[in-house]
């Protein structure tokens, strides 16, 4: 018999953020801040006993290599023999600071721990999206928040119970565009040069921001984040500068793409830069549906 369980994650945007290394993965991640969006991954986990093991994730209707699900759906159900199918629906971009890889690994836990009816804790849960992200390469600091929902700060970094997300219900519709192709992060993050600017401009937003927490500081902090550590792009930077009389905009951490919140002339400015994506802010986080 087929087992069968759905969740649903939301995407995650970061504006600021410190990276944080640590040999253990529940310890490794980011202090930083963001939101979390309606737009995000929606997983449905079918399962039954098998032979051999095997698990296969499609995204979008097609097969994927999906490295984050695939491990944390690995992790969870250990050396049993499953036949694991996982359909995504993924309602963003990846590669673009939106937090994908974070939600494909936190909704395929949700959902597969709901068909096999394993009744593992959303702690341990969380914790398995977390290190799946972490150990592929794909993410630090979103899982976190998007097991919470909201706008976040990142106060401590891993998962629990070593991470601490303060989360802060918020009320907006947001604009998101991708401007240009898929973030190469390494390419970043493998420069010492601009890990030290990261360091240096994240930790005064960080403190900033924490003195205290709004929408509005969120974007500006985001925004003097991007342009102190070189990270953003001309046609990113191009975009925000032009959104910024109707709106406030950031760059998304680490994509070639902008977020905004303003008036309706703001979404009409991004179609001019690249795919709008219209959304609101997740105050829910991650849930079985």
């Amino acid at each position: 018999m087929v087992s069968h369980g759905e969740a649903f994650a939301p995407g995650h945007i970061t504006a600021f953020f410190v990276g944080y290394d640590d040999l253990n993965p529940f310890r490794k991640g980011s202090r930083g801040a963001g939101l979390c969006t309606t737009l995000g991954v929606h997983a449905v986990a079918r399962a039954r006993e098998a032979v051999e093991q095997s698990i296969e994730v499609f995204i979008n209707d097609e097969p994927a290599k999906a490295d984050a699900s695939t491990r944390a759906a690995k992790l969870l159900i250990g050396s049993s023999r499953y036949e694991v199918k996982v359909l995504q629906k993924q309602q963003l971009p990846s590669m673009q600071g939106f937090g994908m890889s974070g939600a494909g690994a936190l909704s395929t836990v949700l959902a597969l721990n709901e068909a096999l009816e394993l009744g593992k804790s959303r702690e341990d849960l969380v914790g398995l999206a977390h290190r799946s992200d972490v150990e592929s390469g794909t993410g630090l600091g979103d899982v976190m928040p998007q097991a919470t929902g909201g706008m976040d700060l990142r106060e401590k970094p891993g998962a629990p119970p070593y991470g601490v997300v303060r989360k802060f219900d918020v009320e907006a519709e947001l604009f998101l565009c991708a401007v240009g192709p898929p973030f190469v992060k390494a390419s970043v993050l493998g420069s010492p040069a601009v890990m030290d600017r990261i360091r240096a401009s994240g930790g005064k937003c960080i403190d900033e921001f924490e003195r205290g927490p709004s929408l509005e500081r969120l974007f500006d902090l985001g925004r003097t984040f991007a342009y102190e550590t070189g990270l953003v792009q001309p046609r990113v930077k191009e975009c925000i500068e032009a959104v910024r009389a109707y709106g406030k905009a950031s760059m998304s951490m680490l994509g070639n793409s902008v977020f905004a919140v303003g008036k309706e002339i703001a979404a009409t400015v991004l179609r001019g830069f690249g795919t709008l994506y219209r959304c609101q802010v997740d105050n829910e986080g991650a849930r079985v549906v």
